[in-house]
Parts: C-alpha cells; structure tokens; sequence
C-alpha cells in the first residue's frame, strides 16, 4: 500500500464508519502492520491497532466491530474508537499535496496548532497513475484538482477546500486562516476548467443492463454534485449505446440520452458501434442501419465554438463483419473536406470519437485476467475484433493533428499514450466485463479540460461494483504535456 492507500483507508475508517470501513482495516494482518507503520509516522497510537495479533485479526474482520472483542478480552476498544473519532472530527484535516514536484515540502515547519489541526503529508511525487480503492468523498475534491498540485486541502465536517501552493512558506498563511476560521471563506476556482463524460458500451436493452444503468444514474448523480458547474457537462458516447437496434432500444437510448441532457443540462454525443446496427448477429446495412444512421444525423463533425473544440465522429462501423470494424478511405476524405470548410481550423482543438480500439489493451491489475486473454488464441481473438484499418486511421489522426482520441467496444477501460495522442477507452458503462472476485463493475470516464490551454489535464477512471458488495474504485491518469509539445 502507498501513502495515498493509507491516507484513505484512515479517513474511511475514522470519519465513514461503518462495517466496509471497518472490515478494510482488518482485512489481513499484513495490510494491518503496514497501517499500524503509517499510523506511528504520523503520531497516531491506537491501542486497538497497535496491539492486535494476528489470530485477533482475523476475529475484528469476521465480527465487524470491536464489542465482541471487547467481551472476549475484556478490552475497551469500541470506547477508545468512538473517543477518537469525535476528538478528530472537532479539528480541521490537512493534506499537504506534492505534486510532481519531489522535496516540495522538505523545509515544511511543523510547528503548529496541535489541537485544532491534523496535518498529513504526501511526499512521494506523482510518478505514476494514481489508484484508490473506496476514495473517501471529500477526499475526492483535492482528487479533482490533481492538476494544481503541490497543494493543501482543508476538511473539517462536510466543508473542504483546496489551495494551490507555489512557496512552501504559504502554508502558514493558511494554517492562520484556520486559526481565526475563515479558511473555508475564501475560495479559488478556475473559470477556464471544463468537464467531460466519456460513456461506452452500455448496451441498452437487457435485464442486467437496465440494473446497471440505475448504478450508473446514482453514481451520476453523486459526481454531479461534486463537480462545480461553470460550463457545460459533456457527454461522449463511443458506441454500443444498445444492445440491439430495434425499436424498444431506440426508445430508451433517447430517453436516456434526454435525462442526461435534462438533469445535468449537458451536451450528448455519441458515435454508432457494431451492436447498435446488428440485429442477431446480422449487419443490416440497408433499413435497420438507414433508421439508426438518421437518428444519429449523419453528423461526422461537432463543432463546439464556445470550447474552440471539433468532435470528429468516425463511424467505424460503415464496414467490416459483426464485431471487426473499418472505416475506410472515402470516409477519411468526407471528414477532410467538412474540416476544410471550416475558418481559422488551426484554433481549434480536434478529438475524434470511434467505436473500435486501434490498439491493444490492458486490463487494471485489481480485474481478473480471462484464461483466453493470457494465451496465444487470445490474442487471435483481440485481433478479429480490432478496426481492420486501425493504421490507416491512427495515421490520419495523426496527420491532421488529432491530439486526443475516445473509443470503446473492449469493455476495458484504458489510458495510453501514443506519440503525442493520448487515446482513452471507455469501459462498460452499465456493467460487464470488469470483474474481481464476486465484484463485476461497471465504469465511466472524466476528464478534464482547460478551455485556455486548450488541453485535457487528466482522465479519472471511474469503477462502480454492481453489487454494491464493494466500495467503488477511482484510477487517474495526469495528462503530462512535453515541452516540445504544442497544445491546439
């Protein structure tokens, strides 16, 4: 476990209590030691951490709470806990967050008030993605500004804020606003910050997805809440909006295409994939395919003046067998000629919507791993699925520049980078295909967009259990631009 790992998983258990946080402490007693080491660095002594053993693990993990233990050993465990818990929610919580800077906080002073103030300190630099299971919710709010970071977060009941830091010296600025309590009544928020919703493969149209897709409103709902509202939600959809394109689907895919303009005044777009013009194993390119392509628009660019931003909206499905997609030169040309048309295309940033992956791609290390996807048949089986001119396209979006690419199809949520482009798969977002254990998630993507930089900053990716047996994952990816790089 990292120190973001520890980090959650004591705010979980101190201020989220309940069975799930509990059990996370206990879960085995080797995770157990690496707490209690974490807990002792930052001079924390619990007696109902510190003095268990290891066959007494395994009994909290089982029982759920200390009063069964507390009969058994005649100890006062759940007393202390409950103790602690109201002495810390009486103080402010600081995180001091480094950023990609290492040392940051080397000459941090750590003479301050004690009583008022838990400070903590994230000195290990962001070298790599960031993982977190059960994310606690305010938590998430320093998440979201990753992008800012070095930085400090602030709690303290249900308020938080977060502060960018240029000088380790500013720290003690704001540890004076909490003296007098008026940290939480400054706020610095970015006008220029945008918010994208990458959503895939829902397959509308099922009785498991239908379950999903209540999951993924709620968790909609949760997020909207957190995220501030300066522009415009957008949505990209990259296929499989259903399961199968009769007229039922069609009928729920637009309802819920209109709830999610409607509840998160947002903006919806969405690219056609294999299965919303496949009716039982059938590529219908005649009357199936001519309704959905008329309910699509025929649209294969979406300009979005106010953002600066060009959608180009490839439909990978135009050729190709079931599953395997193509797209083909004639419809590389169209969409060259309708990007010429526009004035001043060089102000614009360009991302490019398809249903197929142009690559192959890897599931997080918490997924199980198909027998099939470890063997050579496995990838025989990846490759009859893949855009049978992903070289083609990848050239072409290369050529004209197109720095940011969403795609879906696999099921598997993934971020890579390819040269310049960073290329972002979406999972399935009302379940299948992500499983752990007795878990099977359903996933979506956000990202970030600075509307002066003309750049995405990150892509969190978002996993939400189906069975609600598990707390939810987040998984973040920084976009980190090159010197040599140009943002359009």
């Amino acid at each position: 476990m990292n120190e973001y790992d520890l980090m959650n998983l004591y705010f979980n258990f101190i201020f989220n209590e309940g069975k799930k946080s509990f059990r996370d402490v206990y879960a085995s007693y080797e995770q157990l030691g690496e707490f209690k080491n974490w807990l002792t660095e930052q001079e924390i002594n619990f007696a109902f951490v510190n003095q268990i053993q290891k066959n007494e693990c395994e009994l909290l993990f089982r029982s759920k709470n200390f009063e069964t233990y507390d009969t058994a050993f005649k100890t006062n465990y759940e007393n202390e806990y409950h103790r602690y818990i109201i002495e810390e929610k009486q103080k402010y919580q600081i995180i001091l967050l480094s950023g990609l800077e290492d040392h940051f906080f080397d000459d941090f002073d750590k003479k301050y008030n004690h009583e008022i103030m838990r400070v903590f300190c994230i000195k290990k630099s962001l070298k790599e993605d960031v993982s977190l299971y059960g994310p606690y919710h305010l938590f998430l709010n320093a998440l979201f500004q990753i992008d800012h970071w070095p930085g400090i977060f602030i709690f303290k009941g249900e308020q938080s804020v977060f502060y960018p830091l240029k000088d380790v010296l500013e720290i003690n600025h704001y540890f004076k606003l909490i003296e007098e309590n008026q940290i939480f009544e400054q706020r610095i928020s970015s006008k220029e910050e945008q918010y994208f919703v990458q959503l895939s493969d829902l397959h509308l149209g099922t009785k498991k997805t239908d379950n999903g897709l209540i999951v993924l409103q709620e968790s909609f709902d949760e997020l909207y809440h957190m995220l501030p509202h300066n522009h415009q939600l957008k949505f990209l959809i990259t296929g499989d909006l259903m399961n199968s394109p009769n007229r039922k689907n069609m009928y729920a895919a637009s309802r819920f295409m209109n709830r999610l303009k409607r509840k998160y005044h947002s903006d919806v777009t969405f690219v056609l994939g294999n299965h919303d013009v496949i009716v039982y194993g059938l590529n219908l390119l005649k009357k199936q395919k001519t309704k959905v392509v008329a309910y699509l628009l025929g649209e294969n660019i979406k300009v979005y003046p106010d953002v600066k931003m060009i959608v180009i909206k490839i439909d990978s499905t135009s050729q190709g067998n079931l599953a395997r997609g193509m797209v083909g030169q004639r419809l590389l040309k169209e969409i060259e000629d309708e990007l010429l048309s526009i004035d001043h295309l060089e102000d614009y940033t360009l991302i490019a919507m398809m249903h197929h992956h142009l690559m192959p791609l890897r599931k997080d290390d918490f997924l199980k791993i198909k027998w099939n996807e470890k063997l050579f048949m496995g990838k025989i089986a990846d490759s009859t699925k893949a855009l049978v001119d992903a070289q083609d396209v990848m050239y072409w979006l290369e050529k004209h520049h197109v720095r940011y690419i969403f795609h879906g199809h696999k099921h598997i949520p993934c971020v890579v980078k390819k040269g310049n482009t960073y290329i972002m798969a979406g999972g399935s977002s009302c379940g299948g295909g992500t499983r752990e254990r007795k878990s099977s998630y359903l996933s979506y993507n956000l990202l970030k967009y600075n509307r002066k930089d003309q750049a995405f900053k990150y892509c969190f990716v978002f996993y939400d259990d189906l069975t609600k047996q598990e707390r939810h994952r987040v998984k973040i990816k920084l976009f980190l631009e090159e010197k040599n790089e140009v943002s359009r």
